[in-house]
């Protein structure tokens, strides 16, 4: 604002200078050097003044005189608005240009590098720890919990037990279970075996499954001649030792018997694991442990709980700098480096920017015509003079100075030939 008022100034006093030395060179005619100056002087004051009426002309009537052809800005405001935004539109701010200037750019990588460098600021943690403690406690528990347990009674229910069982039958055998089930099953029976009251127990029920036996003849009486020398005591122990001796058999890992005792279980477990009537009813009873299942009130509750959990761990925020961030970094850095997929992002940002750009093109210059239309011929004008006030002003400067020079040329021409 300050040198185009400096300029009007000089301009002002380009004039003033002129027409002095125009009054002060006439009393001087009988002179040639005076006639040769006055000449000068009155060019110049003609070209000065003639540049100050088209210039004001073209923002106001000069000395409020309302001469036709000028105050040209105002009466043409409309043309000169209509022009403005044909010019933004057609001329500087086309839908093409701006389309082409947009593919140029690489907006895909401009938007990765201002989000990588966001990160790395202190506020960038600090928003992500507010954002996520936010979205922790504003999770709606209580309607993921029935969509949750809707989900598990789904799972629970299209699984299969079958191969499930039919895995458990291989374990068996392939983790040496069957032996540790053997082995444990020795065990028990040996010490069963070698408490005192098994023999009298053992005795007393050897004695009545003999006492039982239907024979006759002969062998009623070896039999009653057998029971004659035994009793319950001598009946266990017999029966004990021979349990005993038949366990210690089965406990060696070299003797036959406990191989085929082996060979026998899994046989069993395996015809167990693949029956279809085990495996049906295995899985209708999971199903009906699924069905009668209500789950709602305690997956709510463990969700809850783990919620208080969740946030008490966040409560430092230390998580964002821990987890967050470098797997934010992660994530940014493996698509930095997926250049296919990078490509396919900026095709659609400009696709999508093209698309904005050309379904309001009109709105650039609605805009420029609402903030033209905004200000009145004054503030118009003061805009207009304030932006080419100086080299308006220098056109004054310009056409003194040259009507100055021109006014000694023709004056001395003219005293030349006269």
């Amino acid at each position: 604002m300050g040198k185009p008022k400096n300029t009007k100034t000089a301009a002002a006093w380009s004039l003033v200078i002129l027409g002095a030395g125009f009054a002060a060179t006439l009393p001087f005619q009988q002179y040639g050097w005076a006639r040769l100056l006055a000449g000068a002087f009155e060019a110049g004051l003609v070209g000065g003044l003639a540049d100050w009426f088209a210039v004001t002309a073209l923002f106001r009537h000069p000395l409020g005189i309302p001469i036709p052809h000028t105050a040209l800005l105002p009466k043409n405001r409309d043309k000169l608005t209509n022009a403005l935004v044909s010019t933004v539109e057609n001329n500087l701010l086309n839908k093409d240009s701006i389309a082409s200037k947009i593919a140029d750019i690489r907006l895909a990588d401009l938007v990765l590098g201002g989000v990588e460098k966001g990160l790395r600021t202190p506020e960038a943690a600090a928003s992500i720890d507010v954002l996520a403690k936010r979205l922790v406690q504003s999770l709606p528990l209580a309607e993921l919990a029935p969509v949750i347990v809707a989900e598990l009674k789904r799972q629970m229910t299209d699984f299969d037990a079958g191969p499930l069982l039919e895995a458990l039958a291989r374990q068996t055998s392939e983790k040496g279970y069957d032996r540790r089930a053997l082995d444990y099953t020795l065990e028990q029976a040996e010490s069963w075996l070698l408490r005192p009251e098994t023999g009298y127990t053992l005795g007393t029920l050897g004695m009545q499954a003999v006492s039982g036996l239907q024979v006759s003849g002969l062998m009623q009486f070896a039999l009653n001649a057998f029971l004659g020398y035994l009793n319950e005591e001598r009946m266990g122990e017999m029966i004990r030792h021979f349990l005993l001796d038949q366990v210690a058999e089965l406990q060696r890992e070299e003797h036959p018997r406990r191989q085929a005792v082996l060979d026998g279980l899994r046989t069993q477990v395996t015809r167990l694991a693949t029956k279809d009537t085990v495996q049906e009813g295995l899985n209708g009873w999971k199903d009906s442990l699924v069905e009668a299942w209500e789950g709602d009130a305690s997956v709510l509750g463990k969700m809850e709980e783990l919620r208080i959990r969740l946030l008490d761990y966040m409560e430092d925020g230390s998580y964002v700098q821990t987890y967050i961030l470098p797997l934010l970094d992660r994530m940014l850095t493996d698509l930095r480096g997926n250049t296919e997929l990078l490509d396919k992002i900026n095709v659609r940002i400009v696709e999508g920017i093209t698309g904005l750009v050309e379904a309001n093109h009109s709105r650039i210059g609605n805009l420029v015509r609402e903030n033209v239309d905004k200000m009145d011929n004054k503030s118009l004008i003061a805009l207009m003079e304030d932006k080419l006030g100086q080299d308006l002003q220098w056109i004054r400067i310009n056409g003194a100075v040259t009507g100055f020079l021109i006014g000694i040329v023709l004056t001395g021409i003219r005293m030349l030939i006269h």
